[in-house]
This record gives C-alpha cells, structure tokens and sequence, in this order.
C-alpha cells in the first residue's frame, strides 16, 4: 500500500522537475531570440507551451527564474570543462590540452549560451544575483588552470614561468575568443581558436607543446 501512496507523489516530481526544465529551457530561447530586457512571462510560455501560473508555481517569480536560468547554464559549463579534464589522465599536459579543447565545444560555446552569457553579463552590476554564476574568474576554473601550470613549471623546469600570471593569460585569452564568437558565430573558427590557446601554451611550456 505504502508503494502504491508513493506513485502519484513520484509522478508529480517528475512532471515538477520536467516543467522547471521547460520554463528554462524556454526562458534562454526567448533571451536568444528577443534579448534579456524584452523576456516577458508571457513570452518564455509560449515557448514552453505551459499555461499561465506555471512560473510562480515553480520559482516563485521571474526574478528567480532568471536567477535559475543562469545558475543552470554556469552549472552546465563546469561540468562540462570538468568531465574533459578529468578524461585527460594525469599528465599536466593532457588536462590543459582538455581544458583548452572543451571551452570550445559547441555543447558550451554556441549561440544559445552565448546569448545567455552575454544577457545576464551585462545585468550583472544591477543584479548581483547573476554575479557568482558569469565571473570570468570562476574560482574552480582558476583553481584548475593554477595547478596546471605550477605543475607544468616545476616538470619543465621553467622558472621564468609564474603559474598564477600564466593562468590570468589563459583566461584573459579564452574570454576574448569567446567574445570573438559572440561578434563573429559565422566566422568563428574553433580549430585556429584552439590553436591560438595551444600556441601560447607551447610559449610557456615549450617541452611539454612542441
């Protein structure tokens, strides 16, 4: 009987979890498509195909579920950077290889994201809220990318190298690729992004890329 009472419950989270899905799923297509300032309910429903009452049913208000939608996209990106690296080995070269190879991905690096990146970018000083999950100085990215490279130094040796500069140069670089896809998506070349990143690298670690 107990198993019996627990299947409408269990029916009723996942129809729960699968509109939260929906409504930010919709939520980055209307922010594609419209831009962040002309996102209304009524627009992020009709992409979900949901009734009305169905934001503040499950977030409580829009500003939440912005709040949601950008949490969920930050998430999305980290486990994303950190599946490739952890698929690298152990070799210091493997994983900045990785690194290197998944922030250009288009599972993360395509308009969609972009265009949510770019939105909740240029709300961040007004909204707080969005500051934790768009900071191009993520502390688990930078974390990752600083052990690389103290590891790649001391292997080397390349005592001319400093590994928290050489990571503030991999970001700095990736960031400004990112925003070249964000000008030029129809342009945008992945492989000779790559090799813009890898060819800085074989700067500061000349055994290790050559």
């Amino acid at each position: 009987m107990a198993r019996m009472a627990d299947e409408p419950r269990r029916a009723r989270d996942v129809t729960k979890e699968r509109h939260r899905k929906a409504l930010i799923a919709a939520t980055a297509d209307a922010i594609l498509e419209h831009g962040l300032a002309n996102v209304s309910v009524s627009r992020i429903l009709e992409h979900a195909g949901l009734s009305r009452g169905m934001v503040n049913l499950h977030f409580g208000s829009k500003a939440n579920l912005l709040v949601e939608v950008v949490r969920h996209f930050s998430e999305a990106y980290g486990a994303h950077w950190q599946a490739a690296m952890a698929a690298a080995g152990p070799r210091p070269e493997d994983r900045l290889r990785a690194l290197i190879a998944a922030d250009f991905d288009a599972a993360v690096l395509n308009r969609r994201m972009m265009a949510v990146w770019t939105a909740f970018r240029g709300e961040a000083q007004t909204s707080p809220a969005y500051m934790p999950f768009i900071d191009s100085r993520d502390a688990r990215l930078q974390a990752a990318f600083t052990a690389i490279c103290t590891e790649l130094a001391a292997a080397g040796p390349y005592p001319s190298v400093d590994p928290t500069l050489a990571t503030m140069a991999f970001l700095a670089v990736l960031e400004g690729l990112w925003s070249d896809f964000h000008l030029y998506p129809d342009r945008f070349d992945r492989d000779a992004a790559r090799a813009v990143v890898l060819h800085m690298a074989r700067a500061f670690f000349p055994r290790h890329f050559a």
